[in-house]
């Protein structure tokens, strides 16, 4: 007689130590992430205008402010003549300055922001508070700043 082959059930797979191990992995996950405070500056959008072709008759400004951990100095034009030199005690100075600029080209708006180095979050905004409005005569000067990578950093 032959002896019959008992069907056998097919085993569960026990999936509590997976389980385990991913809800491990969760948590090491978690803890070894890096939470870092992120700052905003209200700066605008890079918009893009189509070019006429009209001659330009007069030179752009090409404003462009370089910011250093303890002084900002203005520049201007295609050579990047420079303007002034400011420290931390001339920022009234400064204003009357990029105020004098806007003055004389009062067209522009866009000024380009170069940071030279490691330079406190709190300057650049106070630089671009200067560039954006004079408060005294309530009016706006340079609205649009543009952040230029140039700088060394």
């Amino acid at each position: 007689m032959r002896a019959r082959h008992a069907m056998k059930k097919p085993e569960k797979i026990n999936l509590v130590p997976i389980m385990d191990a991913v809800f491990i992995f969760i948590f090491f996950l978690l803890m070894s992430a890096q939470f870092v405070n992120v700052y905003e500056i209200g700066s605008s959008v890079p918009m893009v205008r189509e070019v006429r072709e009209d001659k330009v008759k007069k030179d752009p400004l090409n404003l462009v402010i370089e910011v250093f951990p303890n002084e900002v100095i203005v520049k201007k034009g295609k050579d990047g003549v420079k303007v002034g030199s400011y420290s931390d005690t001339e920022w009234p100075k400064l204003r009357s300055v990029l105020a004098d600029l806007k003055s004389k080209h009062p067209d522009e708006r866009v000024a380009m922001l170069r940071p030279q180095g490691k330079v406190a979050f709190h300057r650049l905004v106070k630089v671009i508070d200067h560039a954006k409005e004079n408060p005294g005569t309530k009016s706006k000067m340079f609205e649009e700043i543009v952040f230029d990578g140039k700088g060394s950093l």
